[in-house]
């Protein structure tokens, strides 16, 4: 993906971008919900402090709703193509979801602005099939297997803040719902396309292209490209800009797709600036000498905290010859392998010792919770040390030490400075990060996220969170209860209907 270019200094100014909310309609489960984050609900000054959410919840409530809503959202952004499985989330009996979210932007000389980028998926016939490229990555966003291809429509950019020495209101600054071409207000259009007739034609184009080819017209590359050549470079483009490379380098989304490849022990999903890889853990990866170079510095500050954070655990890529690739070049296969101190070591399928004097073994023998460690915690880094940097996961704690998972989240509330949303079933957080972190389900698809109200500073979220589920004092109610004397006879009324006596 080509990474958007500034103009002269622009690198220098570049602001920290924070989401201060996000709605979402029609969306799986979700009729409506709404999310305030912490940084949405009071001011946070520039480069203080990190920004959490904690999403609980009982399964099939909205959790992973949510972060499926992240990973439209920054695929849109990057100017990328939305897979056809998304098609799958627009909610049963619903025409369109609509998906609305609110960054807020902050820039090193005290400008402060807001923007506002909303826009609605459907599903439509699908007749094309795509594939999986080279590292598991995706050639084409629709899976063969998709009956439906997402269509985005009815998207729509307003702005606020400092522009040109003034403080806007929140406006409008591209809009295609209407009927204006190729987008309104026509007042905006001057601050970013010349009134030729050909640059018109051309969004025109673009803009149909885009509901076809399931693409943000706001976002897409060609759209970029047709700004740049009008040369009006104003600071409504810039901001738009600025959106894109965040989407592409500091936004990161962890789906159930990724656990369900460390679960399946498929191959470990591990993220860079430069995209996702999946390394496969079963058998040797060949890669290219830029790759190579790439994920050796990746695992190597992985190593560093994870040696910390797993006593005498260190995880590489252990080379096995070198290869040829298409293009002519030397590349390199490798397998993917743990190494611990000899005391640790217990495992029959270490493979001996490596040059420092530790065991080997294929990585594949890990839990799923060292797995799951290892491929989320580059970003968790990255994360932790950039202020801009804002990284969604889906089930967190799959597999993780319930204590370890509470050191790690409490050590990133107390120091980090980026931005981490995640979804749970572990409490542990509960009891050692801010309520205000804190987010929860409910069981009224119309209001699908809520915080609770009368919640003490003393008070053990934990605690609260369980006497809630009985007792039901809230608004709204956070969970269906269970009869336990109607599990039994379910469970017994399904031996008898399968032959079996009692």
């Amino acid at each position: 993906m080509r990474i958007r270019q500034f103009r002269d200094d622009h690198w220098d100014r570049l602001p920290t971008i924070r989401l201060q909310k996000a709605v979402l309609e029609n969306f799986k489960s979700v009729e409506h919900g709404e999310i305030v984050f912490a940084c949405g609900k009071k001011f946070v000054p520039y480069g203080t402090e990190s920004d959490i959410l904690g999403l609980y919840g009982q399964n099939g409530s909205g959790k992973t709703s949510f972060i499926e809503a992240l990973a439209i959202l920054k695929l849109l952004m990057m100017g990328a193509e939305v897979p056809g499985i998304y098609a799958e989330c627009v909610a049963k009996g619903q025409e369109k979801s609509r998906l609305e979210f609110t960054f807020d932007l902050q820039y090193p000389d005290g400008r402060i602005r807001k923007a506002v980028y909303e826009f609605c998926v459907s599903a439509v016939e699908n007749e094309q099939s795509g594939g999986f490229g080279q590292y598991g990555t995706e050639e084409n966003g629709n899976a063969p297997h998709s009956k439906y291809r997402v269509k985005i429509n009815n998207e729509k950019l307003c702005m606020a803040g400092d522009f040109d020495g003034r403080k806007l209101i929140l406006q409008s600054v591209i809009d295609t719902c209407g009927s204006e071409l190729p987008f309104g207000p026509a007042s905006k259009q001057k601050y970013f396309v010349a009134g030729s007739k050909k640059y018109m034609d051309e969004l025109n184009i673009l803009r149909r292209l885009a509901e076809e080819k399931s693409t943000s017209f706001i976002f897409s590359l060609g759209t970029a490209h047709v700004f740049d050549e009008c040369g009006i470079y104003s600071e409504f483009y810039q901001v738009v800009l600025e959106l894109a490379y965040y989407s592409q380098l500091y936004f990161h989304v962890v789906d159930t797709k990724s656990t369900g490849y460390i679960r399946l022990n498929y191959g470990l999903p591990l993220y860079t600036q430069s995209g996702r890889y999946l390394l496969k853990t079963d058998m040797p990866n060949i890669m290219p000498e830029i790759v190579f170079n790439e994920l050796k510095s990746q695992f190597a500050n992985i190593n560093i905290v994870l040696s910390q954070i797993v006593p005498g655990l260190n995880v590489n890529m252990h080379e096995l010859s070198p290869a040829m690739m298409k293009d002519g070049s030397v590349g390199h296969v490798v397998e993917i392998v743990s190494s611990r101190n000899e005391s640790d070591m217990s495992n029959a399928h270490n493979t001996g010792m490596a040059p420092d004097g530790r065991f080997e073994m294929p990585f594949r023998y890990e839990s799923d919770g060292i797995r799951k460690i290892v491929s989320v915690l580059s970003l968790i880094i990255d994360a932790y040390n950039e202020q801009s940097c804002t990284i969604a996961i889906d089930e967190l704690d799959a597999g993780v030490f319930e204590y370890l998972l509470g050191e790690v989240i409490q050590t990133f509330q107390e120091s980090g400075k980026g931005q981490l949303i995640f979804t749970s079933h572990n409490l542990r957080p509960l009891e050692v990060i801010n309520k205000d972190f804190i987010c929860f389900t409910t069981t009224n698809p119309d209001n699908r996220y809520i915080r609770m109200k009368g919640i003490g500073n003393t008070n053990n979220l934990r605690s609260t969170y369980f006497r809630e589920i009985l007792v039901g004092e809230q608004d709204e109610e956070l969970y269906k209860n269970t009869k336990k004397y109607k599990v039994v006879s379910a469970f017994r009324k399904a031996g008898i209907d399968n032959g079996e006596t009692t």
